[in-house]
């Protein structure tokens, strides 16, 4: 009987320690189990939150920076927009000083606009082919519009500098109205929608403590360098006389050309950029 007893009891014993140990395991499980659902749950809050930050600093770059950050570079000299300028009223070139405004004028120089650019490279960019170079058959001799516009208002400059002085034109009004309408055309292709702020002020002005962002100019110079075309114009009206190939003969030393004077073109050199005589006397 005794053993019986002790029998049931020592059962009980260790099926209350079976029990136990039962609860125990679904207590330690049901432990990792909430462990493991907090873990992924803050897991999943980091994820969402980098994304979220990703895509505040996706629309920052793409919406809040300037829209020069996000335009390509230009198509033939690859320039991007990297010099900030300041909407002005007035600069040298338009000083109250004419001596100086005169000599800002007059000297600007425009040679570099003549470039030779190889048939390879043309038809990469899918340019036309263009009359050659004399020094280089493989390539064409083509004028950078910039270089074109600068020369354009310079003689506007010029022909006005001239009526204000009660001198002579010194170029025809067909070239004057020409160029007043390629920069016109200009103009009308950029069409610049940049808003320019008003003011309360005498002077009819406005876009004042605004800037804009700007090419540079440098970099067009150094494309123009790097393709150089050995071009110099006539510095004086018996220069003009002259041959015309006589204009692409001033290759720097490290151009790689071969100039010579027994080059015979097979045609007639027509480079496209009407003169700059500079026969008036300021």
């Amino acid at each position: 009987m005794s053993n019986s007893i002790d029998s049931i009891e020592h059962r009980g014993l260790l099926e209350d320690g079976v029990e136990g140990s039962r609860r125990g395991e679904k207590s330690f499980i049901q432990s990792l189990s909430r462990s493991y659902s907090e873990s992924r749950i803050q897991k999943s809050s980091l994820f969402l939150l980098f994304v979220s930050l990703a895509f505040n600093v996706l629309f920052a770059v793409l919406y809040l920076e300037p829209s020069c950050q996000s335009e390509k570079p230009s198509k033939y000299a690859r320039l991007t927009r990297v010099r900030e300028e300041p909407y002005v009223i007035t600069t040298p070139y338009s000083s109250d000083n004419e001596t100086l405004q005169n000599e800002l004028w007059y000297n600007i120089n425009v040679d570099a606009a003549v470039v030779a650019l190889s048939d390879d490279w043309v038809a990469r960019h899918e340019l036309r082919r263009a009359q050659r170079f004399p020094w280089d058959q493989s390539k064409g001799i083509y004028i950078l519009h910039g270089f074109h516009n600068l020369h354009c208002l310079k003689i506007v400059y010029i022909s006005l500098s001239e009526y204000r002085r009660g001198v002579s034109q010194t170029r025809s009004w067909h070239h004057i109205s020409h160029c007043l309408d390629a920069l016109r055309r200009q103009i009308i292709c950029d069409a610049d929608d940049t808003p320019r702020a008003t003011d309360r002020r005498v002077e009819v002005v406005s876009g004042l403590h605004q800037h804009r962002q700007c090419r540079s100019w440098e970099q067009l110079e150094a494309f123009a360098k790097q393709h150089t075309a050995c071009y110099k114009r006539p510095e004086t009206p018996d220069e003009t006389k002259a041959s015309k190939l006589d204009r692409f003969k001033h290759c720097p030393p490290d151009s790689g050309y071969v100039v010579t004077d027994h080059y015979v073109p097979t045609e007639e050199l027509m480079e496209g950029l009407p003169e700059e005589s500079i026969q008036n006397q300021l």
